[in-house]
């Protein structure tokens, strides 16, 4: 199959996270680089298991590939290991240039606050990380859901909001510790490299050392250093 002329992105999803819904995204479609995903129908019944080099969602992407639509809803990759290569690749050219934070080689990981913004909502030595995935994203108003991803810290926001009620994650990838963006509508910088939203990856890489993640436009003044400690 030829995707070379395709708009794509690549992006890396958490064991059963929804890559689709039924009736909704009709412009979005996914190459599934690797792991598996499953397809389910409306009454949550598994229908079928798709792998790498399989393709689901909307036909308009998709067009030259001369496939037919999948209408159920997806979810996301048993193992989600999505294109790691390139995230290395990526991260290669950020402003970190330790080691990866890889498994066996840290022993602990620290959310420090960067900006009196943060500082006014943690303790300024930061955050023990003790549970991953560690999420961080913008407390929710009264009247908002809860979101779906669960955040270890939220935070005060206000309008216009830099944070999103599930902004990013720090999670265990293939290799090392990363960031993940979740979702939201401005997107994470870490270590100066953007991720999530209109950018190819939607995860980064960390290294031994302080690594500086913020959340939100460029002018964000929601801004950490996540400390990885040997």
């Amino acid at each position: 199959m030829d995707m070379s002329n395709l708009p794509a992105r690549t992006r890396i999803f958490a064991d059963g996270e929804v890559l689709l819904r039924a009736g909704a995204d009709h412009e979005v479609g996914f190459v599934i680089l690797s792991g598996r995903v499953r397809l389910y129908d409306e009454h949550d019944v598994a229908m079928e298991t798709l792998t790498e080099g399989d393709v689901a969602g909307a036909v308009s992407l998709l067009a030259q590939l001369d496939l037919m639509p999948l209408d159920e809803g997806v979810r996301a990759p048993e193992s989600a290991e999505g294109a790691r290569e390139e995230i290395y690749e990526q991260s290669d050219r950020g402003n970190h240039d330790g080691p990866l934070a890889a498994p066996g080689v840290w022993r602990e990981v620290r959310v420090k606050p960067l900006t009196p913004e943060t500082r006014n909502t943690m303790p300024r030595r930061g955050i023990v990380v003790r549970e991953f995935p560690f999420g961080i994203g913008r407390k929710p108003l009264r009247h908002e859901q809860t979101p779906r991803t669960e955040m270890s810290l939220m935070l005060i926001d206000n309008k216009p909001y830099n944070l999103s009620r599930s902004h990013f994650v720090i999670e265990h990838g293939p290799d090392a510790l990363m960031v993940r963006d979740v979702g939201s509508h401005l997107g994470t910088e870490v270590n100066g490299e953007r991720i999530g939203v209109d950018n190819i990856l939607n995860a980064m890489v960390l290294r031994m050392g302080e690594n500086e993640v913020a959340a939100g436009g460029h002018d964000t003044p929601f801004r950490f250093i996540i400390e990885i400690l040997p």
